[in-house]
This record gives structure tokens, C-alpha cells and sequence, in this order.
């Protein structure tokens, strides 16, 4: 088959999830990260890791991939408070296995912990202890009865932005003992009626004796880009919390500002009304609960929360979790002494033989494109997919290298292509790598990396597929070029790489090119696949 017979064979599909229907798997790849590994991996839904990258330092927590095929990755630094969950460096690791930034956030004031959450401005998002002393919290207000230790560890909320290789700098903070009331004391700071303050964090609740200093535990940070929302999740407390991240630091600071008038107050809780003294034991909802986040917009229940209900510590019935899902209401404002609603779950999954599922700590769901939602039981090592009726479609049990053999969190992809850069200078010369991941049930069969200058829709239709490039003379190019890797054989992994070196070409200034992969079938000559538009935009 000749270049063009080839590019007209293979430039005629979208992403093959979009024909796929709901009873089956969401046909894109699954990040993970194997509890005290240094590595993350990508799998297929053949359950074959397709890709790994390789961590060095300490064991890490959690990982997160961009658009480039980088990852982010939290992990252990050396020293720190004996806490669980203790991070202190963040790496970037770009999909060829190259350290692209080691980030420390370890002492002598804060210490990252557990999760973060990569934003579309690039920056990231941490939760880290404030390193604070007991007496801090007792001249706020805690009652001295209920501290064993000399430390105080609140939890608060960070953004940094990468200024180097080993640098970032922190542009916005959100910190809980900025908002916290107290009833026990009133010589001290932050007296008041508990009840009266839903926006304010109890600081003697629960009223557990702590050996550590560990007050909230936060273990799930996530960000809502449509709304400027952050939400934080306290094990300890039993809830969640939305922050307005629209803020300015002095503002989160205060009770004024941003967009919602309330700065860094609470917005909205849920899960634990006794936190906020608008309930009994009776009202609780969440037990244990981690992995706590948005549904992300275009998708099934959009805009609503996703949790992983561990149920650990239930006082009756049976152990087991659940994954539930939670309508947030169009107002964030309640009545002093009444719970934030709704009363329930909009959707609520659990295995019907109950202790089949269940993981005392850490996991996480994902809501997925074809409205499926992806499961990490993170304590069974059990990574599983379920359409809306609760099926199993999926399901894949990791090897675990290095014990315990958890997996703390699984994210899902439905990318296949990336590129090492989104951007190139029209005065300079410019080499793009893009890495092609198709997955196993692809290996061996040919591909052909395409592109356009004119855009990604309508894109080329053909036999119920399409391949989200527009027809034009770039597109004829990459066809035609013998480009390096831009055509080929896929390995036995269904992986690929190629490269494109563009000479200073003024004329691009302000123009988009557009790449994307297909794969057809070496034995039947259909289309199998094609991967996400990656752009390439051309700056002066």
C-alpha cells in the first residue's frame, strides 16, 4: 500500500470509545500507582502494562498524568513528621523516564502529604501539614486535654508553579486554622456557638486525644475549573469541604472576597452534620471516606461529587464500601444549626455480596466518558469498571512488586497520542517526539500519524468512524513525507514513537497544527483505532 492509499485507508475514525456502548469497557488506559513503589504504571484493557515510568527516591502515594505524558507524582522525602501518609517531594517525570522537576515541600514550616491535583494553568495543587506547635492550637482554643504530643499538624492547601528544574513558587494558600471555631474556652481565640458557624472548622472536633498532632487528615484534594472550586476531604472530621480558589491568598485568609463574597470560609460541607453541630450519629453518611472528587464537565452527572465511601468505623452492620455519587445543590448557603443538603446519595454503588468489596482505607472512583465509572479498591489491589446498573465490565488485579500490596488510587485516560510540547517558536526551529500507545489488542498492526493545518472537525467520515483531522496539504505531507516513525508497525505492546523537525517557518506564526493516530487491522484492513487530537500552536 502506497502513502496516500494509506492515509486515505487510515485517516477515517474518532476515538473508537465514542461507538462503544455503556455495557462495555471505556476502551482507554488506566494510570496507577502500586503502594510503596517508586512506579507508575499504564494498562490496557487487555490488563497489560503498556507503559511504565520508572520514580526514584522514596515510595510514593499518588500519580497523576498531563497532557504531555509527564506524570506527577507524590512521594516520600526523607525525615518529616512519623505520620501516615507522609510525602514531601513531588516529581515530574516525562514519558521517556526523564526527571523534570523534584520539587521539595518538606519542612521547616509545611510537609505535603498524601494527594494533589494537577490544574489547567499547569500549576499544582498539594495538601500539606502546617508544622505547627501544641500550644498553637491550644492558644486557639483546643482544649489541652485532648493534645498527647508536642506537635500540631492542621492540614492546609497550597499552589505551586514550577519555576525550574528543583523550584516552585507558591502563589495561593488556603489554610484550615484561619477558620476554625471553638465553645471549650472563652479566654482563647475563635470563641463562639459552634452551631452558629457551618463556614467554621471545629477545632476540638472530634474530641479525640492526639499523639501526633494529626488533626484532619485530609486525604483527597481536587479541583473544579468551571467553578473555581477546591475541595478538600477530612478523614478525621468525616466530610468534605469546597474552598473558593478564586480567591487571593490574604483574602482565603479572611471571611470576605472572591467570587462568592465568603473567602476562604467554608462554602459547603458534607458527609459528618456533627461536625458542625446539625446533627446526631444518626446523620452521618460518610465513613472513612477518600478519593473524593469532581465529575468533570461533558460527562454523566457533571458537576456533582464522586465518592469512595470506605465505611470504615461504621458502628453497625456489616463491613463493606461503596462508591456514591452526590447532587450539589445550586446555593451554597444553609441555616445556622441545619445541615447542608441533599439528605442522600444521587447514585450509590456497592457489590451485592458486600464484603466481596471493600478497602478499610485509600481508593478512589472516576466517572468515565462512556458513563461508566471506574473503581480502586485500593486495599484488595482491585481496579474494576461498572456501567450506571452497577456490572462489572471490567476488572484487573495489578502485580503489586513491592509489598504492601496496595494500589492507593486509578486514573483513567482516553488518550492514546502525546507530544512531548504543545508549542514551538515560528522563529526557531522546532523537533516535536510523540509518543503512540494503542495497547496490546493493537500490537503489530500498522498506524499512520497524521496532520492537519486546518482544524479537528467535521475531521475525515468514513464507514461510521472518523478521524478528527481536516483534509489539506498538511495532512498530504505527513502522509507523504516518510517522516520519522510517522508510519509503521506497531510493537508487541501496541506502542510507537515518532519525531517531527520543522525549520524556522515565520508564516506559522499564530497557526495550529494538528496530529492524530490510526491503526488498522492487519488482518481485516479496518480501522481499529484512532487516538485525541494533539495540538502543536506556533508562537512569534
Amino acid at each position: 500500500m502506497n502513502h496516500t492509499s494509506k492515509a486515505l485507508a487510515i485517516g477515517i475514525t474518532l476515538v473508537a470509545g465514542a461507538m462503544l456502548s455503556a455495557q462495555g469497557a471505556a476502551p482507554g488506559l488506566r494510570l496507577y500507582n502500586a503502594l510503596g513503589s517508586t512506579d507508575t504504571f499504564l494498562v490496557d484493557t487487555n490488563n497489560t502494562v503498556v507503559h511504565t515510568w520508572a520514580g526514584t527516591g522514596g515510595p510514593g502515594m499518588v500519580a497523576y498524568m498531563d497532557a504531555d505524558g509527564s506524570v506527577l507524582r507524590a512521594q516520600n522525602a526523607p525525615g518529616g513528621p512519623a505520620v501516615p501518609g507522609r510525602g514531601g517531594q513531588l516529581l515530574r517525570i516525562g514519558f521517556d523516564g526523564t526527571i523534570l522537576w523534584d520539587y521539595a515541600i518538606a519542612g521547616p514550616n509545611q510537609w505535603a502529604h498524601i494527594d494533589i491535583a494537577p490544574m489547567p494553568n499547569g500549576n499544582v495543587l498539594l495538601l500539606v501539614w502546617d508544622l505547627m506547635a501544641a500550644q498553637d492550637a491550644i492558644d486557639a482554643g483546643r482544649d489541652p486535654s485532648l493534645l498527647a504530643g508536642s506537635q500540631w499538624l492542621p492540614d492546609a492547601v497550597i499552589e505551586v508553579q514550577q519555576t525550574g528544574q528543583t523550584t516552585g513558587d507558591v502563589v495561593w494558600e488556603w489554610h484550615f486554622m484561619d477558620h476554625v471555631i471553638q465553645d471549650f474556652d472563652s479566654s482563647k481565640a475563635n470563641f463562639g456557638v459552634v452551631a452558629d458557624h457551618p463556614e467554621l472548622l471545629d477545632i476540638n472536633f472530634p474530641r479525640n486525644i492526639l499523639t501526633d498532632g494529626e488533626w484532619n487528615h485530609c486525604n483527597a484534594l481536587d479541583y473544579d475549573p468551571v467553578r473555581d472550586l477546591v475541595v478538600v476531604n477530612s478523614l478525621f472530621q468525616e466530610e468534605f469541604y469546597l474552598i473558593d480558589h478564586s480567591t487571593t491568598t490574604a483574602e482565603a485568609a479572611g471571611s470576605t472576597g472572591g467570587t462568592y463574597g465568603r473567602g476562604g470560609d467554608i462554602l459547603y460541607r458534607w458527609g459528618n452534620p456533627q461536625a458542625y453541630g446539625a446533627g446526631t450519629a444518626d446523620d452521618q453518611k460518610l465513613f472513612g471516606m477518600h478519593g473524593t472528587s469532581f465529575i468533570r464537565e461533558g460527562l454523566v452527572g457533571a458537576g456533582n461529587m464522586l465518592i469512595f465511601n470506605n465505611q470504615a468505623g461504621r458502628p453497625f452492620g456489616m463491613n463493606y464500601s461503596s462508591v456514591v455519587e452526590l447532587r450539589l445543590p445550586a446555593s451554597f448557603s444553609v441555616q445556622p444549626g441545619s445541615a447542608f443538603g441533599p439528605s442522600g446519595f444521587a447514585w450509590e454503588y456497592t457489590d451485592p455480596f458486600r464484603p466481596a468489596f471493600y478497602s478499610p482505607a485509600m481508593a478512589n472512583a472516576q466517572r468515565l466518558p462512556n458513563g461508566n465509572t471506574l473503581v480502586c479498591s485500593a486495599q484488595q489491589a482491585w481496579l474494576f469498571e461498572i456501567n450506571a446498573s452497577g456490572q462489572k465490565v471490567w476488572e484487573y488485579f495489578p502485580v503489586v512488586p513491592t509489598p504492601p500490596a496496595f494500589v492507593f488510587r486509578a486514573e483513567y485516560h482516553d488518550r492514546f497520542l502525546w507530544a512531548d510540547t504543545e508549542s514551538a517558536s515560528s522563529s526557531s526551529s522546532v523537533t516535536v517526539d510523540f509518543d503512540l500507545v494503542a495497547g496490546r489488542r493493537n500490537a503489530q498492526n500498522s498506524y499512520a500519524l497524521l496532520g492537519s493545518a486546518s482544524g479537528t472537525a467535521p475531521g475525515i467520515a468514513g464507514r461510521g468512524f472518523v478521524l478528527p483531522l481536516n483534509p489539506d496539504a498538511y495532512l498530504n505531507f505527513t502522509a507523504l513525507a516518510g517522516l520519522p516513525g510517522f508510519s509503521g508497525t506497531l510493537d508487541g505492546l501496541g506502542n510507537a514513537s515518532a519525531s517531527l523537525t520543522l525549520p524556522p517557518l515565520p508564516p506559522l506564526m499564530g497557526m495550529t497544527l494538528n496530529h492524530a493516530f490510526a491503526v488498522v487491522d492487519r488482518r481485516t484492513m479496518q480501522v481499529n483505532l484512532t487516538s485525541n487530537p494533539v495540538p502543536l500552536v506556533f508562537t512569534p
